[in-house]
């Protein structure tokens, strides 16, 4: 018995005999290329306003040394909700005991979030930092230094490079510890260690939320 012939539809991306895309196909690519011609747009205009309003937003975000304490925020909604996402895996957290371990978990996750270059001078709220999972290396600095002090540390603090680097410090034990931002890093030295005396002649400010040094002024 002959069977009956079965309709023929061509697949989704298909081409004719000739190789030329089917419409469908060349439909969503028209469309792709008109949402990147929008974006590419959108992208001019953001450039525009904030090339116009640069001084007005930088004029807003400078910060003197002294103001830089108030950039640390350990009560910071962010900075509680991440404290609890780490505190909660000890039950319970024992400073004495779980700190090394809960700043490996901050570290874990702060050294996973993208660099970014801002196009102004701007600093980005721990809210957004954690939501874009992206921020400038001082950004992070910032956050980090918050959250060790959310977690209980007195000693944390950012440290301001004399080429704009930045790091957190804090003691523990017997020990000295220095985060790299940058090479998300951390590194480890016995108290009053040469290499942390050698290393501070790179710092030009230091600062948390309770005090600050500008090691700049001679």
């Amino acid at each position: 018995m002959k069977l009956p012939a079965l309709p023929f539809s061509k697949p989704a991306g298909a081409r004719n005999a000739s190789g030329a895309l089917l419409s469908g196909e060349e439909d969503e690519l028209s469309a792709l290329r008109k949402k990147n011609t929008e974006l590419q747009l959108q992208l001019e205009l953001h450039h525009l306003v904030i090339e116009r309003y640069r001084k007005f937003i930088e004029d807003g975000e400078s910060k003197s040394i002294a103001e830089l304490r108030s950039l640390v925020r350990p009560a910071d909604s962010a900075i509680v909700e991440m404290k609890i996402l780490i505190s909660d895996q000890f039950r319970p957290y024992v400073y004495e005991q779980n700190f090394l371990h809960a700043v490996q978990k901050a570290l874990d996750t702060i050294f996973a979030y993208r660099k970014v270059s801002m196009p102004v001078s701007f600093w980005t709220s721990f809210g957004d930092i954690t939501r874009l999972h992206a921020g400038e290396d001082i950004d992070k600095a910032l956050l980090l230094c918050s959250l060790l002090r959310a977690l209980g540390s007195d000693s944390a603090h950012v440290l301001i490079g004399k080429e704009k680097n930045a790091w957190v410090a804090f003691d523990f034990g017997e020990k000295h510890y220095v985060v790299d931002i940058a090479n998300r890093t951390m590194s480890a030295y016995p108290l009053g260690d040469d290499a942390i005396r050698a290393f501070m002649h790179a710092v030009q400010y230091s600062f948390n939320d309770k005090e600050y040094q500008d090691f700049s002024e001679p």
